[in-house]
């Protein structure tokens, strides 16, 4: 492997969301979900929709033991993100719209491969390998001697198999091999929906460079411009879309669409279609209606980038742009000048006007009633009067843990003993507070003292008089900490 391959491989394992799927945390979710979902074509569905299905799946894979513990939307908002889903707005309802992209569709390809049972050294592959390679070399052959030669002897094969039809003496395909031919078949219809995805992709990338190229060129010359100012359909005309223009010509094609159903139909009541499983006949049914409606999505894709580009063009949207451009370029070039003399953090002698309005939901808005400001009700004046300090702090320990006290206990058992742990600190001072006390002393010992072996066991009262008795990790306080080294100076 030369270094040139190391970094391309290190780049998309970096970048390329198809790898960031496979190795994600919860990729054989991701993958589950996305899989059961959209499992035929490039259909797309309603996010309300989408999350409602989602949030029933990750219900049952929790019930299940697995960690799932976010929404459905908040989780395609991640593979919004991560490149796994392709957020669209939908021109018939007001509703956004969410399909796989080209890099969830070979993550989901990949994965496809490594449990089907499809192998693809089969007769059925070899030959579409040599009928592909046959029609290459005759297609692109500038000879005429060689090519009337080919096209003589595929003729000379042709009226060889008319001879042995009318003797009733040819071979019928049955059994295995025609279900293997099946399974070709499908197999090469199920890259499609990446290709639509990778194609839709492309056509978006041009119309993003295509943008970019018109601001850039200088005046109302430029090559871009120019051609699309003169009608030219650069979108159509790319390479993407002429050999995507040619697929869907054919698949609307009347004549041949209905040459497809009635080869779809012919094979269906032959005898070795009743060995296919009902989802192979399913697929094999909607073959043609499937390629048709994703064809048909990408094919007003392209026609609304290129009408939006026209658009762009025509009613000099692009000078208002090009201008925005020139002024964010010019910012940049002044802030390049100021960088080497002023910080980033550094503040400025500057005020900076907000302009414009945060937009915000009608039923977001709270009408302001006059009357609430009003008060209904006299004011009642109270005489002041005297306050006991018994009965504050009274009242202070009843909603508080006293540790000014439990403080005092401990540095007084600690000058006794020499060292104390919670239960000896108890046994000297009982809990005034009951078990407030006891989370005090445990407080303190965390925080004051350092854990050692064993447990022990302290009591306390309640405040009605029942003894309490709880086991706690044993603790030592530390003689030399300052919060009791401090009390016990103060009280000499």
């Amino acid at each position: 492997m030369s270094t040139a391959d190391l970094y391309r491989l290190t780049r998309l394992r970096d970048q390329h969301a198809a790898w960031t799927l496979l190795r994600a945390d919860h990729a054989p979710a991701i993958l589950g979900m996305l899989g059961r979902h959209f499992d035929r074509g490039t259909r797309r569905l309603p996010a309300p929709e989408l999350f409602a299905r989602l949030d029933a799946d990750l219900q049952d894979l929790r019930d299940q033991g697995f960690d799932l513990p976010r929404t459905a939307q908040a989780y395609c908002a991640d593979w919004v993100r991560a490149g796994f889903l392709l957020r669209r707005a939908d021109t018939g309802s007001r509703e956004e719209t969410l399909e796989p992209t080209e890099s969830a569709f070979v993550a989901l390809n990949f994965v496809a491969q490594l449990t089907t049972d499809t192998s693809s050294i089969t007769e059925s592959r070899l030959t579409t390998l040599s009928s592909q390679l046959q029609a290459l070399a005759r297609d692109s052959d500038p000879r005429s001697e060689t090519r009337l030669a080919t096209l003589r002897a595929e003729r000379d094969a042709l009226d060889r198999q008319i001879a042995a039809v009318e003797s009733g003496d040819f071979p019928v395909l049955d059994g295995p091999r025609a279900a293997e031919r099946v399974s070709e078949i499908l197999a090469l219809a199920g890259e499609i929906p990446g290709d639509f995805a990778r194609v839709r992709a492309e056509l978006e990338g041009l119309n993003r460079e295509l943008r970019a190229r018109i601001l850039d060129d200088e005046g109302d010359r430029g090559d871009t411009l120019g051609e699309v100012f003169r009608g030219v359909d650069l979108i159509g005309s790319s390479d993407a879309g002429r050999s995507f223009t040619g697929f869907y010509d054919m698949i609307i094609d009347p004549e041949r669409s209905a040459q497809l159903d009635d080869w779809i139909e012919a094979v269906l009541t032959r005898p070795f279609a009743r060995s296919l499983s009902p989802e192979q006949r399913h697929r094999f049914r909607s073959l043609l209606t499937e390629m048709e409606d994703a064809g048909g999505e990408v094919h007003a894709t392209m026609t609304s980038l290129s009408r939006s580009l026209r658009h762009f063009v025509q009613s000099r949207h692009y000078e208002e742009h090009r201008r925005l451009q020139r002024l964010l370029r010019s910012a940049q070039q002044h802030a390049l000048q100021v960088a080497p003399h002023r910080k980033p953090y550094e503040p400025l002698d500057l005020d900076l006007v907000r302009i414009g309005m945060s937009i915000e939901s009608v039923a977001a808005l709270q009408l302001h009633n006059p009357a609430d400001d009003l008060v209904s009700e006299p004011v009642v004046s109270q005489t002041p009067g005297e306050v006991d300090l018994d009965d504050l702090r009274r009242i202070v320990r009843e909603s508080e843990i006293d540790m000014d006290e439990l403080v005092g206990s401990i540095a007084a058992t600690l000058r006794v003993r020499g060292s104390a742990t919670i239960g000896e600190v108890l046994r000297d001072h009982p809990a005034t507070q009951g078990l407030a006390s006891a989370i005090g002393l445990l407080v303190l010992a965390v925080e004051h003292g350092h854990r050692v072996e064993g447990d022990e066991e302290i009591c306390w009262s309640s405040p009605s008089g029942v003894e309490r008795v709880a086991t706690v990790r044993r603790h030592l306080f530390d003689p030399t900490d300052p919060a009791f080294t401090t009390l016990e100076q103060d009280s000499l």
